[in-house]
């Protein structure tokens, strides 16, 4: 190829990269203003979102500062990782100064609760309406309610929990205390027993207070002693009468302590109080509150917690206006009982004069009728004898007369000092602990019983409080009674006892003649023997009446005829 084809070439081959560069100049050119426009766009929204971004930060760091309630974040541990002014002020712990776990923040009864919602809590993601005790730095009890949600990362892993907690308690103490001050009022409203006022002042005022502990305590004014009328959670009788009651000697105690001075105490550690007397179990924290009426301390109501610091001084001023509200209803009901123990004791005192003059009544017509005639009747006829035969005598026969006027004196006397006995009727100041046991082995002793016929003790017979003469004259009477009208060839006398809550009860059982059944209530009449002998006054069963009367028991008897007989009889602890 000649030269000037090998330039043409060349020259068309460079024209070629000149219009190719310049091509790629003029893309180039329009990529780069599409791409500044891009990056000036881009710039724009950056600023936008940092804008924006900043002007949430600042609304969600207000939104944490000013809102009302406190404001917690928390590690998936439960270490505490912020907390607004509001939530340090509720509970006086600072996360910045301090390790805070929120476990150290939950009341410890109520413990088990809480780790059973934190649970719930990373299980759904969230829980509302969450109510429970905290113990803040000062050791004072909250009651809180809750709302709290879980944390996720980018992974949608929990990471940390976050809630708000609000503090209910003033609105939760003065619902409850509305709430229990209806219910007393509505639960003692017509009632009169006691008892029964006491147990519901009792039970409500623990409820109230989150203790299963609180007594009702009634000044004894005779005996200075405050006795416990109510209690919760103790064992009590069908009547709601306390079962192993306390007395308190007044001045004694916490308890005595404001029943004396009449002002209320709360006490945060009973260990360190040398007043505290121990119920039970030891508790730390007590709270005892007079009842006063008209002046005069009629009551106090206690309570106690096993843990220290438990009470406040809002529950105290409560117990103080349920103390002023049920003074008047618990006096009441202090006067009606003791006005129905007047009215009981009268009734007895006039059952007993009744029968008094009913008795008295008899014993005035035998005696001056069935008795003393006779007697007059033989000692005319004596006085007769003498004048008729006036000088007749000598000085020996003289002297038998005089010998039967003094007997019949004597027998006269005897009758009226009887009749004085029958109007006796209640026990006497004597009071002694007697050995019945014993006492009925030295009768088998004194009384004269046939070779034929043996006497059993087939329990052991207790002491009892009372007159020993009495106790001597009732066994005497139903022993000698058996042994009397046993004809068989082979005769016993069986005496026991059983025994229950209130009263024995004793047996005196025989083989002898029986009684037919007609005559069963005939037996304790005075002077009505359902025998001819000579032997029998019929004084003696009307006398074991009477003294089994006295001890407030009752007396009855079984039999068959050619059998045997068994009397029954009481006495009242």
């Amino acid at each position: 190829m000649s030269a000037p084809n090998k330039i043409e070439i060349l020259e068309r081959a460079l024209e070629r990269q000149k219009k190719a560069r310049k091509e790629a100049e003029q893309i180039l050119e329009e990529k780069s203003l599409a791409l500044y426009k891009t990056s000036q766009e881009l710039q724009k929204v950056n600023e936008k979102l940092e804008n924006l971004l900043d002007e949430k930060t600042v609304q969600l760091r207000g939104i944490f500062k000013n809102i009302n309630d406190a404001y917690i974040v928390m590690d998936i541990d439960g270490s505490v990782l912020k907390m607004n002014d509001n939530a340090i002020e509720l509970f006086g712990y600072n996360h910045q100064n301090e390790m805070i776990n929120i476990i150290n923040l939950v009341y410890r009864e109520d413990l088990a609760y809480a780790m059973n919602s934190f649970s719930e809590l990373i299980e759904k993601g969230y829980f509302s309406n969450y109510t429970a005790r905290v113990v803040a730095k000062n050791k004072e009890i909250k009651w809180v309610n809750i709302n709290a949600s879980v944390v996720y990362d980018k992974k949608n892993k929990p990471i940390a929990a976050q809630g708000i907690v609000r503090d209910i308690t003033i609105q939760r103490e003065k619902r409850l205390i509305l709430d229990m001050i209806n219910n007393i009022l509505k639960a003692i409203l017509g009632k009169e027993n006691l008892f029964e006022i006491a147990w519901q002042i009792s039970s409500n005022i623990a409820e109230y207070l989150g203790t299963n502990d609180c007594v009702i305590y009634l000044v004894k004014d005779k005996t200075k002693y405050l006795e416990q009328i109510a209690a919760y959670k103790k064992r009590i009788s069908q009547e709601n009468q306390v079962l192993n009651k306390v007395l308190i000697p007044f001045g004694k105690g916490i308890v005595g302590s404001v029943a004396q001075t009449g002002i209320s105490e709360i006490i945060s550690d009973t260990s360190k109080d040398d007043r505290y007397i121990l119920d039970g179990e030891t508790r730390l924290s007590e709270i005892a509150v007079p009842i006063i009426n008209d002046g005069k301390v009629i009551g106090v109501i206690d309570a106690e917690h096993r843990n220290d610091n438990y009470f406040v001084k809002e529950q105290l001023h409560t117990i103080e206006s349920i103390a002023n509200l049920v003074s008047l209803k618990l006096q009441s009901a202090i006067n009606l009982r003791e006005r129905k123990k007047v009215e009981n004791r009268n009734t007895q005192l006039l059952k007993k004069l009744a029968k008094s003059n009913e008795e008295l009544e008899e014993y005035a017509y035998i005696v001056s009728h069935d008795l003393k005639s006779p007697l007059r009747s033989i000692s005319a006829l004596n006085s007769w004898i003498q004048a008729d035969n006036e000088g007749k005598f000598d000085e020996f026969s003289l002297q038998n007369f005089r010998d039967i006027d003094a007997t019949l004196q004597t027998m006269e006397d005897l009758i009226s000092n009887i009749l004085k006995y029958s109007s006796i009727n209640t026990k006497d100041e004597i009071n002694e602990d007697v050995d019945l046991h014993k006492l009925v082995e030295d009768l088998k002793t004194v009384l004269f019983v046939p070779k034929h016929i043996s006497i059993h003790i087939l329990n052991k017979l207790p002491v009892f409080k009372g007159d020993k003469t009495k106790f001597q004259q009732l066994f005497q009477n139903l022993i000698s009674n058996a042994v009397k009208f046993i004809d068989k060839e082979k005769g016993f006398v069986n005496i026991n006892v059983t025994e229950d809550a209130s009263y024995y009860t004793f047996s005196i059982e025989d083989n002898g003649i029986g009684i037919d059944k007609k005559h069963f209530d005939k037996v304790f009449k005075i002077f009505q023997s359902l025998n001819i002998s000579k032997d029998s006054s019929g004084i003696g069963l009307s006398i074991v009446k009477k003294i089994v009367d006295i001890y407030n028991g009752e007396i009855w008897l079984t039999s068959e005829i050619n059998k045997g007989t068994t009397f029954y009889f009481t006495l009242r602890k």
